[in-house]
């Protein structure tokens, strides 16, 4: 009987052993080395550069990886100081004048025009002769930062000498590069508004805010 029964069992078909399938509660992906500002993305090597205010790693289109950080933080730097410069001058302007200059014009789009075209011209000529002399003739990515010592945006042009203390320089660094960058959207607002409204800042306010 029991060889019957053993008989049997050796025809019967094997059951293979269930494997357990585990099962993940929510779907995870890792990134090794994420960024900063955009923790989903990868960061920029940017990020990695240790410059001023270069640390959050903000660069989703991943220019910093054909262009060098050096030279585009030269190229911010000094964007950033005309455009402070020029925020300025584009409000003063508005109620100050040279004295008795026939071509004031209150609208700084309009007073553009209202400048020889010779003067446009020595603008020209006398801010390409401060590049040149500030660069030594290097403008390129391939031989600005020739010198590995060379910091971007250092002109050597400190008269109250803030950059001699190691305790505040990181952070007026920060704070040149911030007010550059607002100061870049500032202007840019400010031209567009007197596009569109026709007359300077101040005066448009006026009809912004009674309307």
């Amino acid at each position: 009987m029991l060889s019957f029964a053993a008989a049997s069992l050796a025809f019967s078909p094997a059951v293979a052993p269930q494997s357990q399938v585990s099962r993940c509660t929510a779907a995870t992906m890792a990134i090794s080395n994420p960024s900063k500002a955009m923790p989903f993305l990868t960061a920029a090597p940017c990020q990695s550069s240790k410059l001023a205010g270069a640390e959050a790693g903000f660069d989703p289109l991943y220019l910093s990886e054909f262009i060098d950080i050096k030279w585009a933080r030269e190229a911010e730097l000094k964007h950033g100081r005309i455009c402070m410069l020029a925020s300025t001058g584009y409000l003063f302007q508005e109620f100050f004048s040279l004295p008795s200059y026939p071509g004031y014009d209150a609208n700084p789009v309009t007073a553009f025009s209202s400048v020889p075209a010779e003067g446009l011209v020595q603008i020209v000529a006398a801010v390409s002769l401060l590049e040149i002399l500030s660069n030594d003739g290097k403008f390129t990515m391939m031989d600005m930062f020739s010198d590995p010592a060379r910091e971007p945006g250092n002109l050597g042009f400190d008269p109250l000498k803030f950059g001699d203390n190691p305790d505040t320089r990181e952070r007026l660094q920060m704070a040149e590069l911030k007010n550059g960058r607002l100061a870049m959207l500032a202007f840019s607002g400010m031209i567009h508004q007197t596009f569109v409204t026709g007359k300077p800042i101040f005066a448009s306010l006026n009809d912004i805010f009674s309307s």
